[in-house]
């Protein structure tokens, strides 16, 4: 038994050693993304069990901010779920609609992730740029290389991937330029004023949402498509041109 165990572990330490450098260089990014899918499949499941305990509890106890502070009835409160970013509390006051957000963990989880998220995206994109710069210098220096049938397709493959991180930065100032919400969120909806909104970022793929209400409780979301949306998609489709070109010249020269 010790012995079938030992032999285990040496296969399985040889297996790690055969493991190259551009291997971890990609595999360690893609464990990052799938952390950080499972942090942000974490705050969904957060936020829904904090609106649940939320309404089993009750607005006299989840929402005591409004009945102490602004001494509204808790039979007048409402709990609306925010999925992922917790629930918020509402109720009809003197001056209007009095409204409080709860994100409790949710915000941590969304930090971490995004933080992981765009670390793993920025290791992955520069293990890509780095053994397509790896290749072209390899098949430029050596003498028995055919760099004509590689090289293009590899230069498209690092135009491609160099472009995304530029679009994201892009999606970042766009977002910086319009967080008051200028050119993207409406005046008004349904005839009615806008209470209050907030603008967000996605950068995968770059895009910006303005969501909000109106001070009838109606809600809405606006998404707009700019130039960084579409310099990131066809980041995408330059690097896809030029790895399909590159599989199926590899292909025809080893059938040749």
């Amino acid at each position: 038994m010790e012995t079938n165990a030992r032999a285990a572990e040496r296969g399985f330490l040889r297996r790690i050693r055969r493991v190259s450098r551009w291997q971890v260089g990609f595999l360690l990014p893609s464990a990052g993304l799938v952390v950080a899918a499972l942090l942000h499949a974490a705050q969904w499941v957060t936020s829904w069990a904090s609106t649940a305990a939320a309404r089993a509890h009750g607005a006299a106890d989840a929402c005591s901010d409004l009945v102490d502070t602004l001494g509204i009835d808790p039979d007048a409160i409402v709990i609306d779920d925010r999925a992922p970013f917790g629930f918020t509390c509402k109720a009809s006051a003197d001056s209007g609609t009095a409204m409080v957000e709860h994100s409790g963990s949710t915000s941590a989880l969304l930090m971490f992730s995004m933080a992981i998220a765009a670390l793993s995206v920025a290791a992955l994109l520069g293990a890509v740029l780095a053994f397509t710069a790896t290749r072209l210098t390899g098949l430029y220096r050596s003498p028995l290389a055919e760099p004509g049938r590689e090289r293009w397709p590899l230069c498209l493959v690092g135009v491609g991937v160099f472009v995304l991180p530029l679009m994201m930065l892009g999606q970042y100032l766009q977002w910086y330029s319009k967080s008051d919400g200028f050119g993207i969120c409406p005046g008004s909806v349904g005839g009615n004023d806008v209470l209050g909104f907030s603008v967000t970022a996605s950068y995968l793929p770059p895009s910006l949402t303005c969501s909000g209400d109106s001070v009838t409780d109606q809600e809405f979301s606006v998404t707009q498509y700019g130039f960084p949306f579409y310099g990131f998609l066809g980041g995408l489709i330059l690097a896809a041109v030029g790895l399909i070109v590159l599989i199926t010249a590899r292909r025809r020269g080893r059938t040749g």
